[in-house]
C-alpha cells in the first residue's frame, strides 16, 4: 500500500505531482496552504549551501473534510531568474485513517522518504511508510529535555490547556532551530492520549501562526515582528531561562519528571491519562524523582484504586513511596496516612510496615490533627524502637505545647508515646490540666472528640490525672461537674473522685435537707468521714438559689459546726443568711447561729453583714435603740459591698420602721432626709399596699405622713425628689378619693400641729402650687429645658 502524495513547487506551477484519488478540494487547498513564504532575511538567489541552511518546515494540517495533510517544505537553490523556490512533499490521510504502523505524525520528521524535488515524469514514487529520524529517538528526546528544564513543566501545562480548550489560542514555541521545535512537538505527542496525539496539528516553522496549527514553531525575530504576540500561548526558549518557579499543574510537572528520567514508556503504560494519579503512581513505583504533591496524588490514587492494583505492584509502590517520601511535608502526610489505612488487610504486615512508619513520622512532624491508629502487630520490635528514637523529641514537644493544635492531636501523641514506649510521665500533669480545662469549658464538644473519649477510657495514667483535676473542679463548682459527668463516659468511685461521683447521681426530690443526706448515702459517703463532700452535696441540692434560713439552720444542726468548719461550707451558710429572700423570717436566727458557732472563723466583712442582718431585725422592737440610720449605715459600710438581698432587706426594714407613724420618729426621719441614701427604698415602701391602706383608713396616719413629707425641704436632692413624689403621686390620689368628713379630720389634726399646715394640705390636694410642691414644678421645667 502506498500513501497518497502531493508534490508542490512555489512559486511556480504549483502541483508538480499528485497521486490518483486525492480529492480536487484537497489539491486546491494544498496549493494555498503551501504557498511560498520565504524566510525573513533569506537571500533572493540562494546557493545550494545557503538553501540547505534555510529552515525546513514540517507540518500537520487539518482539512475541512476531516482529513490531514502531513508535509515537509524545503528551500531549493536558485537555478534561474525565478530565484528562491520551495518544494513541498505531502501525504494525504483521509478521515479516520493514520500512518502505517500507527506512527505518530511528528515522528515522520526528517525521514529519508521525504523528497526535496519533484519526481521525474510527474508521478510520485510509492511511499509505504516513513523511517523515523534518529533526532527524535527516545535518547535524543531525553537529552533534549535535560537542556530545557526551566521551560519543561510550563510547556506541558500549556499543552494541557491547549487540548482542554480546542477553540483557545494556539501555542507558539520560540526556538532558533526548527529541529528543537520538532523535539518539543515529539515530547508533547508522547504524553498525550493517542487520539489527541494523532490529530495534534503543528508546524515546526512559520512566520505567521495560523492555518489551524495548534503548535507553531517560530524563530525569535519572527515572533518579535508579530503585530499582536500576546494573543498566543507562549514558550520562549530563545532567551535567558525564566526564574525558578513552581508550575501549579501537577500533571505537567509529572510529565517533565518522567521525560527527564528517560522513561516515556510510562505514558503508554498509564494509557496517557490526563489525570495525574495513575501516572504519578507509576512514576513513584519506577523510582522517578517527583515532588511531594505528586507523591501525595500517587498515594491517593493507589488508595482509591482498590483491587484494580495487584499485590506485587502494591508492594513495589509502598516500598518506593516509603523510601522517597518527604516526612516533613504537610501536603504528603495526609495522603500517606490515607494510603496506609486503605491498604490494611490488602498487604501483609511486614510489607506494610515501612509505610506505617513513614506515615507516622510524617503525621507527627507535620502537625497533622489526627495521627494514624496503631494496632497490635503493626510494627515489629526493631521498627518500634527506631521510631521511638526518631520521634521522641517531636512527641514530647507536642504533648506540652500550650499554643499547639486542637486537643485531639496531643492525645493522639500520648497514645503513640505509650505504644512506642516514649517516656512521658513528667508531662502528664500539664497535659491533664489542658484536658480538664477543655472538658470543663465545653463538655459536649470535648465528648465529640474521639481522642478524648478514647484517652479517658484507654489511657489509665492520663485518665487518673484528668479525673483528679475534674474532681477538684467538681468540689468548687458542682454544676460544672454535673455537666462533665452528663457528657463524658467517666466511671468514678468514692475513693478516687467522690465529688464527681456526687455530681453523677440524681438529686432526690422532697425535703432538701434530707436530700443532702440521701445523696451522700447513695454515694457511700459520710460527712463525718468525708466532710469535704458535704459542700458538694449541698450545692448540688441548692443549685439554683441558696437555702432558706430554716434549711440552713437545720443543715447546721444536723452535722454540727465542726463538720461544716472542716468541710469549708461556712461561705455556703453565710450565703443563705445574707443572700436569701428579704422576707425570710429565719435569716436573723441563722445569723445568730453563725455568730455563735463560727465567731473565730468569720472575716470582718462577714461579721458586719450578719450584724447588719440582726440590727434590721431589731427595728420595731424594744431593742432597736436610736439613730437607726447612722447605725444601719455604719454596719452597711463595714460589710460593703453588700449583697443585693441584704441591702434590700435592711433598707426596707428601715423604711417600714419610719413609716410606722410614731411621733417619736421625727429625728430618725431627719437623719434619713439628710443622708439621702435610703430615700428610694422609703418611697417604694410608702407606695405599697399596707401603707396605702393605712392612708385610706387612718386620718391620723395620713396627717402624720403629710407632716413628714412636708418637712426637711431641700435636705438632699434625693430626699427632695422622694418627698415631692410622695405628696403628689401617693398622698394626693388617696386624699381625693376620701370622704369629705375624713379629709376634714386630717385637716383638723394638721391644724392642731401647726396652723398653716392645714392650709398647705388643702392647696396641695387641689393641685395648686405651694411652697411644698413648687420645687417639683421648677425641677420639671429645668429638665425640659435641658432636654
Amino acid at each position: 500500500m502506498s500513501l497518497a502524495q502531493l508534490h508542490l513547487t512555489s512559486p511556480g506551477p504549483g502541483l508538480a505531482a499528485v497521486s490518483p484519488g486525492v480529492p480536487p478540494g484537497i489539491r486546491e487547498a494544498a496549493e494555498q496552504l503551501f504557498a511560498h513564504v520565504p524566510p525573513r532575511g533569506a537571500p533572493p538567489h540562494p546557493t545550494p549551501a545557503q538553501a540547505d541552511r534555510l529552515p525546513t518546515t514540517f507540518s500537520l494540517t487539518a482539512m475541512r473534510d476531516g482529513s490531514l495533510l502531513l508535509g515537509q517544505t524545503t528551500s531549493v537553490a536558485a537555478t534561474g531568474p525565478a530565484g528562491l523556490t520551495t518544494h513541498t512533499h505531502a501525504v494525504h490521510l483521509p478521515p479516520g485513517t493514520g500512518l502505517p504502523d500507527d506512527v505518530l505524525p511528528i515522528f515522520c520528521w526528517g525521514a529519508p522518504q521525504w523528497a526535496r524535488t519533484a519526481p521525474d515524469g510527474g508521478v510520485p514514487k510509492p511511499v509505504a511508510a516513513f523511517t523515523p529520524a534518529r533526532e527524535l529517538s527516545r535518547t535524543c528526546l531525553t537529552e533534549f529535555a535535560a537542556t530545557r528544564v526551566p521551560w519543561l513543566a510550563a510547556f506541558f501545562a500549556e499543552l494541557r490547556a491547549l487540548v482542554a480548550d480546542p477553540s483557545g489560542p494556539p501555542l507558539v514555541v520560540v526556538e532558533r532551530d526548527p529541529v528543537a521545535v520538532a523535539r518539543w512537538i515529539a515530547l508533547a505527542a508522547t504524553v498525550l492520549p493517542p487520539a489527541e496525539a494523532h490529530r495534534l496539528t503543528f508546524t515546526t516553522y512559520t512566520r505567521v501562526p495560523g492555518h489551524g496549527h495548534r503548535i507553531s514553531g517560530m524563530r525569535p525575530e519572527g515572533y518579535a515582528a508579530l503585530d499582536d504576540p500576546g494573543r498566543y500561548r507562549l514558550v520562549d526558549c530563545s532567551s535567558a531561562p525564566p526564574p525558578p518557579h513552581t508550575v501549579p499543574d501537577v500533571w505537567a510537572r509529572l510529565c517533565a519528571h518522567v521525560w527527564l528520567a528517560g522513561v516515556p514508556g510510562l505514558f503508554k503504560e498509564t494509557a496517557h491519562s490526563p489525570e495525574p494519579g495513575r501516572l504519578a503512581a507509576a512514576a513513584v513505583r519506577t523510582g522517578v524523582q517527583v515532588d511531594a504533591e505528586a507523591r501525595a496524588v500517587a498515594a491517593a490514587w493507589i488508595a482509591a484504586a482498590g483491587p484494580g492494583v495487584d499485590q506485587p505492584a502494591l508492594a513495589a509502590f509502598v516500598t518506593a513511596l516509603s523510601a522517597a517520601a518527604d516526612q516533613s511535608d504537610p501536603v504528603e502526610a495526609p495522603a500517606l496516612t490515607g494510603l496506609r489505612e486503605a491498604l490494611r488487610g490488602r498487604l501483609p504486615v511486614d510489607q506494610l510496615e515501612p509505610l506505617t512508619a513513614t506515615a507516622l513520622t510524617a503525621a507527627v512532624r507535620t502537625d497533622m490533627p489526627r495521627l494514624p491508629l496503631l494496632y497490635a502487630g503493626d510494627l515489629g520490635p526493631a521498627m518500634r524502637d527506631r521510631l521511638a528514637s526518631r520521634l521522641r523529641s517531636d512527641i514530647r514537644r507536642g504533648l506540652t505545647d500550650p499554643d499547639g493544635p486542637p486537643l485531639g492531636r496531643p492525645l493522639s501523641l500520648l497514645r503513640l508515646a505509650e505504644t512506642l514506649g516514649v517516656d512521658h510521665a513528667d508531662l502528664l500533669p500539664r497535659l491533664a490540666a489542658r484536658v480538664a480545662q477543655a472538658v470543663t469549658a465545653d463538655p459536649q464538644a470535648a465528648a465529640g472528640i474521639d481522642e478524648v473519649r478514647d484517652t479517658l477510657t484507654g489511657s489509665p495514667s492520663l485518665r487518673a490525672a484528668v479525673v483528679e483535676q475534674l474532681d477538684a473542679l467538681a468540689a468548687e463548682d458542682p454544676a460544672a461537674g454535673s455537666r462533665v459527668m452528663a457528657a463524658l463516659p467517666l466511671e468514678v468511685d468514692r475513693f478516687a473522685a467522690p465529688h464527681l461521683l456526687l455530681c453523677s447521681l440524681p438529686v432526690p426530690e422532697g425535703d432538701r435537707v434530707a436530700a443532702v443526706e440521701s445523696l451522700l448515702r447513695a454515694a457511700g459517703l459520710s460527712p463525718m468521714t468525708a466532710p469535704e463532700t458535704l459542700g458538694t452535696a449541698a450545692r448540688r441540692v441548692w443549685a439554683e438559689a441558696p437555702p432558706t434560713g430554716d434549711e440552713a439552720r437545720r443543715l447546721l444542726a444536723a452535722t454540727g459546726s465542726d463538720t461544716h468548719r472542716t468541710a469549708g461550707t461556712l461561705p455556703f451558710l453565710l450565703q443563705a443568711a445574707v443572700e436569701g429572700h428579704a422576707d425570710d423570717a429565719e435569716a436573723g436566727r441563722l445569723a445568730t447561729d453563725l455568730l455563735n458557732s463560727f465567731s473565730p472563723d468569720l472575716a470582718p466583712r462577714d461579721r458586719a453583714a450578719l450584724e447588719l442582718l440582726l440590727y434590721t431585725d431589731r427595728l420595731g422592737t424594744p431593742a432597736e435603740g436610736t439613730e437607726w440610720v447612722r447605725h444601719l449605715t455604719a454596719h452597711a459600710s463595714a460589710a460593703a459591698p453588700l449583697p443585693a438581698a441584704l441591702r434590700i432587706r435592711a433598707e426596707r426594714a428601715l423604711a417600714q420602721r419610719l413609716l410606722a407613724g410614731n411621733t417619736d420618729d421625727i429625728a430618725e426621719l431627719s437623719d434619713l432626709a439628710r443622708s439621702g441614701d435610703h430615700a428610694a427604698a422609703y418611697a417604694a415602701v410608702a407606695a405599697e399596699g399596707p401603707a396605702l391602706q393605712r392612708l385610706r383608713t387612718d386620718p391620723a396616719y395620713a396627717a402624720a405622713c403629710f407632716r413628714d413629707w412636708s418637712s426637711h425641704q431641700g435636705a438632699t436632692p434625693e430626699w427632695e425628689e422622694t418627698r415631692l413624689s410622695l405628696l403628689t403621686t401617693v398622698l394626693r390620689p388617696v386624699v381625693r378619693a376620701l370622704p369629705a368628713q375624713q379629709v376634714q379630720r386630717i385637716e383638723q389634726l394638721l391644724a392642731a400641729h401647726r396652723s398653716t399646715l392645714a392650709e398647705e394640705f388643702r392647696e396641695t390636694n387641689r393641685g395648686r402650687l405651694t411652697r411644698l410642691t413648687r420645687g417639683l414644678t421648677q425641677r420639671g421645667r429645668r429638665r425640659g429645658t435641658q432636654q
